[in-house]
């Protein structure tokens, strides 16, 4: 440094501050004169203002010692806003020289008063520089801190290096005390990755060096105490990590609804389905309501025995059966193996205990099934090691001592049930065998699974265990080995021909039972005669086929068997190709229908050819069914009359044929086909009632209402009502369904009505949860956020319960979503497709122009994502030179729907006015923070960045610093611009409060 001033006038800027310094030193000028004067100088000169920390500092660390004074200086240019701090921090981050620890000493002050003393809100540092400077001026504290400690083995320069250490360690403390200090330490973890992993290295280092001998022995027991809490406090920073929290708390109500309702929806609703999926909405129900799990089990437990108690008798009871004793166990195995730190049977044994005390409950249960419940579920357990043996036997005492009187049957259902499934193992091995050779062992075991209740248990069994497509895929390849003759004549025919018959009665009655699905996911059974016929002619859920479908026939083969009839003569089971008779029969139908209506036939002759089409051959009786319920739906009222005795006639039951031993079960299955297609399909007024759940005198809404109200009531959806909600959503589509059961919801003011109503609809949602999705997404909220009708719905307590359902919703839909990628597929059947859906589906074609919409009114003019000229991911991210595009799937219709909703919300923010609108955004916001990291960075990653500062604008303070960490997606570069600025925000607001 020079120190000697020179004859001429300094005409560098350099030299006129070091002659102004010089002059200041000299005659002890104060901050404030220096001040006044270095202004005259910047005035005079053309430099900028940031080389003064270069010069003070190179002349305030001339010597051994700081330059008190200069170093005054220093600290009036930054607190006067001269300079920004960020320019004195990278100065003394380049200080290395601990052998002058004096020097040290006066940068760690200088530290300390500009980190304590920081302007979050003056404009000479963006706050992202800010940022980077705070974590390598703290890195730097901590290498002083580091070298200090490793060179305090010579004694002779102790008590200078406890000092440093002493400062240091104090400085660290004090500046990490403010939280927006700790929200930009935040932010920098992610800005700089390689300095951020240098800096827990030094900060690793100085823990590991504090424990060490040499240390220990030389540093001061308070000077350690000293590091200890400096270290504690830089901890604080990862405090910030967002914690999880309940969506909505159930913990305080009588039954867990949600889980509940999803149970009984998967029970009746799904029984075919794979039992993944449903594990991983039950883990997502468990996360976003924090569920413990001794809580889970139980609460699943409780719903299977509430649903077997309300089905007792009735048709579904074999599904809820199945369901609780078979496919539960399957469940919990797959939580247990999600879940294999934590002690799962302990878990399990405590959801038991819990379950236990509902005593009423396990009494009503045991006592209508005539069984101990509990202990044939514990047997289960049993078998796949879920609980060790004394677990269960000390359940199974505590419950035998708790228990009533009960009856017990020799077979109650759980134990039938329980033992169809190893009989559908050997009935599949069966199946397995050669049908040329063993045609009548194949006759006998199928004929004996239609005694009795064998057939439904077989079926409950396998559709429980997912071996119902393989059991379905045996019956095809029976059926179209049976279609084709081979030359057979008397008994082989005969049983070639009962093989075709009674296979093809069992899978209509699958198919009616469980959807066309179960057929067609195997692909090898595409091109069979019985799918081909099924998806061109089988009518299913409620949809009738056009009669042109059906496939054409050789008049000429029809007159034959026409006049075949007309002589007297049974239908020939020698030398018969049976899918031609079946191809056939529906234009015998139709010609004896024309004939008789012409009057070409008499009734008498009408009846004796509908008695020999039935005489022999069950399957024949439901083709002629099949295509006289689509027939009926195409004609007017008058002309129904003879179809419907025609109707009648075939579902009468004829005299057993000779040497036929198998008649009546197949009859039996034969009618059971029939009047789920005349229950189905035919006109309201023809059909039978009895099972006719949404009545045609009210109007859908009527219906839809009545049903919520009384499971809001409730608490719990029982088995009647769960059909209702099929039903409307089968016929009035995901759109309509979204909207009045929403409304609904919102209909009580009272927190406690809405939570538990808020619980139901989000499992109800269940029924079809994508679709239901997107209705809410594109179809529902905008219609809130939009309309000033529904603003009234939008404030609280209801406008936060609808931003709880919506997030709750879209991240079961995003799950359901993920793990359809990861298994196979099975969507529920019936269900109405919605315009969106169609759209969707057409905008991923490449080759197809964009859907046409209708104009309507909105905040934004264009608030569809396939408008001309809209670019995803420009919406989403304004990007920094060089940074990546988003990584999500762009044609994916939630994502669409999902970024669509937030570029709506950012239009209805611009307005920057307190209104209900905003408030929901803002506990949409919040409850998707509530979800964790795993759920919410799904939904937040669609956010516009300039979203989170217009929101903040309206309504300051209105997130904490903690929030806004993470919502903002810091893995960005405008995601850490956008909240580092949030957070010097917040430091005004706070300033302004306190």
């Amino acid at each position: 440094m020079e120190t000697k001033s020179s004859n001429r006038a300094p005409t560098t800027f350099a030299g006129k501050v070091k002659n102004l310094l010089m002059k200041a030193w000299r005659e002890r000028w104060n901050e404030n004169h220096w001040g006044v004067q270095l202004k005259k100088v910047l005035m005079c000169s053309d430099a900028e203002a940031k080389e003064l920390p270069d010069i003070l500092m190179n002349q305030a660390f001339v010597g051994p010692n700081p330059n008190t004074l200069i170093l005054g200086y220093v600290k009036h240019i930054v607190q006067s806003q001269m300079v920004p701090p960020s320019s004195v921090f990278n100065l003394i981050d380049k200080y290395t020289d601990m052998a002058r620890p004096y020097c040290i000493l006066g940068l760690i002050d200088l530290v300390e008063t500009f980190g304590t003393k920081l302007s979050f809100t003056s404009g000479l540092d963006s706050s992202v520089t800010l940022c980077k400077c705070l974590q390598n001026t703290l890195h730097w504290l901590m290498l002083c801190v580091l070298q200090a400690l490793q060179t305090l083995k010579d004694m002779r320069q102790q008590q200078e290096y406890t000092s440093v250490i002493d400062a240091a360690c104090m400085a660290t403390q004090k500046i990490t005390e403010n939280i927006t200090v700790q929200s930009l330490l935040y932010i920098a973890m992610s800005e700089d990755i390689d300095k951020y992993r240098d800096y827990e290295q030094t900060v690793v280092n100085v823990r590991g060096t504090l424990t060490s001998q040499v240390v220990s022995d030389t540093l001061p027991e308070l000077s350690k105490r000293k590091v200890e809490a400096a270290l504690q406090s830089l901890l604080k920073v990862h405090d910030l990590g967002l914690s999880s929290q309940a969506i909505f708390d159930v913990t305080d109500m009588s039954i867990c609804h949600t889980v509940n309702a999803m149970i009984a929806m998967e029970a009746v609703l799904c029984p075919t389905n794979d039992i993944q999926p449903f594990v991983e909405q039950i883990r997502v129900t468990e996360r976003l309501l924090k569920l413990s799990r001794p809580y889970l089990f139980c609460e699943m437990l409780r719903a299977c025995f509430m649903g077997l108690i309300n089905v007792k008798d009735g048709p579904e009871e074999l599904k809820w059966t199945a369901f609780t004793f078979l496919k539960l166990p399957q469940a919990l195995i797959k939580l247990s193996l999600q879940a294999p730190g934590q002690d799962f049977g302990r878990e399990l044994e405590q959801g038991f205990e819990i379950l236990l005390n509902s005593v009423p409950l396990l009494d009503l249960l045991d006592s209508k099934l005539n069984c101990d419940n509990i202990k044939i579920f514990l047997l289960e357990c049993n078998k796949y090691d879920l609980l060790t043996k004394s677990q269960i036997q000390a359940l199974m005492q505590r419950r035998s001592k708790e228990a009533g009187q009960r009856m017990e049957s020799s077979n109650p259902t759980p134990t039938l049930i329980i033992r169809a499934e190893p009989t559908l193992v050997n009935i599949l091995k069966s199946l397995d065998a050669d049908i040329a050779k063993n045609q009548d062992t194949l006759m006998g075991v199928l004929c004996q699974m239609l005694s009795g209740k064998s057939f439904e248990l077989v079926l409950a069994a396998a559709a429980a265990n997912g071996k119902l497509p393989i059991f379905v895929s045996k019956l095809v390849k029976i059926n179209e080995f049976a279609k084709q003759s081979q030359a057979e004549a008397g008994k082989a025919a005969q049983t070639r021909a009962l093989l075709f018959d009674i296979s093809f009665i069992m899978m209509c009655y699958i198919t009616q039972l469980h959807g066309i699905e179960i057929v067609t996911c195997n692909p090898e059974c595409m091109d069979s005669f019985f799918v081909t016929w099924a998806l061109q002619c089988l009518p299913e859920d409620g949809k009738y086929k056009c009669t042109d479908n059906f496939p054409p026939s050789d008049q000429n083969k029809v007159d034959t068997l026409l006049s075949q009839l007309l002589a007297g003569s049974d239908i020939k089971l020698q030398l018969t190709r049976w899918n031609e008779i079946c191809s056939i029969f529906p234009h015998v139908t139709q010609d004896i229908l024309f004939a008789w209506e012409h009057n070409a036939l008499s009734t008498e002759n009408v009846q004796v050819l509908l008695e020999l089409s039935k005489s022999k051959m069950c399957s024949i009786p439901v083709i002629m069914v099949t295509w006289l319920c689509s027939y009926m739906n195409t004609v007017g009222e008058e002309a129904r009359e003879k179809p419907i005795q025609i109707l009648q006639i075939l579902q009468n039951k004829v005299l057993k044929p000779e040497g036929d031993v198998y008649y009546n079960e197949r009859y039996h299955l034969m009618v059971n086909v029939m009047r789920k297609l005349s229950n189905d399909i035919l006109p309201p007024n023809l059909r039978d009632n009895s099972s006719l759940l949404i009545p045609t005198s009210k109007l859908p809404g009527f219906t839809m209402s009545k049903c919520l109200q009384s499971i809001f009531h409730k608490g719990w959806v029982d088995s009647h009502n769960l059909h209702i909600l099929e039903q409307l959503l089968n016929l009035c589509g995901s759109d309509w369904f979204c909207e009045k059961a929403i409304k609904e919801m919102l209909v009580s003011n009272r927190v406690e009505d809405l939570t538990k109503a808020l619980s139901l609809t989000y499992s109800i949602f269940h029924m079809d949860i994508e679709h239901i999705a997107l209705s809410l997404m594109f179809h529902m909220l905008p219609k809130f956020l939009q309309t000033p009708h529904y603003s009234q719905l939008l404030t609280d307590p209801k406008g936060y319960t609808l931003a709880k359902l919506s997030v709750a919703i879209i991240t079961a839909a995003q799950t359901a979503r993920t793990t359809e990628k990861d298994s196979i597929p099975h969507l529920r059947r019936g269900r109405k497709r919605s315009r969106k859906e169609v759209d969707l589906e057409e905008m991923d074609e490449t080759e197809c122009r964009p859907v046409k919409r209708s104009k309507s009114s909105s905040l934004e003019p264009q608030l569809t994502l396939d408008s001309e000229g809209f670019n995803f991911a420009e919406f989403l991210y304004t990007r920094d030179d060089g940074e990546s595009s988003p990584t999500f799937d762009t044609k994916d219709p939630l994502n669409k729907a999902l970024a669509n909703l937030m570029r709506l919300m950012n239009a209805v923010c611009q307005e920057q006015k307190l209104c209900p609108r905003i408030s929901f955004i803002i506990s949409f916001i919040n409850e998707a923070l509530k979800c964790g990291s795993q759920y919410s960075r799904y939904i937040l990653q669609f956010m516009p960045p300039q979203m989170v500062s217009t929101v903040m604008k309206s309504v300051p303070g209105v997130f904490d610093n903690q929030q806004i960490l993470h919502i903002c997606d810091l893995t960005t570069s405008t995601g850490r611009k956008v909240a580092a600025k949030a957070v010097c925000q917040n430091s005004k607001l706070r300033k302004i409060i306190y």
